[in-house]
């Protein structure tokens, strides 16, 4: 039957990544060639002195030339290589350049819309309805006090519930200091007059 899941998922790459990758490839190849030219020209150095040592100065010059004419192709490999290298420094410096310049792109444009809703007429319109709340406020409360609360109903309500509390309990709860309470009485009297009075 063969295998089910076996189609290989082709990677695309950016054009920029694959300058990137050929290049290196490249580099890598031009590495492994200087390694084979520096091996040769040794090899054909050391057959020069084995030729020298058996008296062969023909065979010595030979050697000597082709040692010759592999350090001049390593000369021209090493150019080629200073060039890939340059050349991928570039790209990649190239591209975080763009990657940076698309960031800052995406940035400005939230900045921008932030910007937008963030104004100087939206904190004017909000302080606008923040003072009618105030107002509509301030309103209702004036409505109260002007209705006046009379202080005799609530006290007669306090005596009522501390008696009903008292006869639940069973128990006599401390009587509040009937003067103190007097007192308090008349003070609250005398503000609700006031507030009548400045209104």
């Amino acid at each position: 039957m063969g295998p089910l899941f076996s189609k290989k998922k082709t990677i695309e790459l950016k054009a920029e990544d694959q300058a990137i990758l050929k290049c290196k490839m490249c580099r890598d190849n031009i590495k492994r060639y200087i390694k084979r030219l520096e091996n040769d020209a040794n090899l054909k150095k050391q057959k020069a002195k084995e030729a020298l040592q058996a008296k062969n100065k023909d065979r010595a010059r030979l050697n000597l030339r082709m040692e010759k004419m592999y350090r001049e192709q390593i000369k021209t490999a090493d150019g080629q290589l200073e060039m890939i290298e340059t050349q991928i420094n570039q790209i990649e410096s190239a591209q975080s350049q763009k990657d940076v310049m698309t960031v800052l792109q995406e940035g400005n444009a939230v900045l921008k819309k932030l910007q937008e809703e963030v104004n100087v007429d939206k904190y004017k319109d909000i302080s606008d309805d923040m003072e009618e709340i105030k107002a509509k406020n301030d309103e209702i409360t004036e409505f109260f006090k002007d209705r006046g609360i009379d202080e005799e109903v609530v006290n007669d309500e306090l005596d009522k519930l501390i008696a009903s509390v008292q006869q639940e309990a069973g128990a006599d709860l401390p009587r509040a200091n009937e003067e103190k309470l007097e007192g308090e009485k008349q003070k609250e009297e005398e503000k609700v007059k006031k507030v009548a009075v400045e209104a």
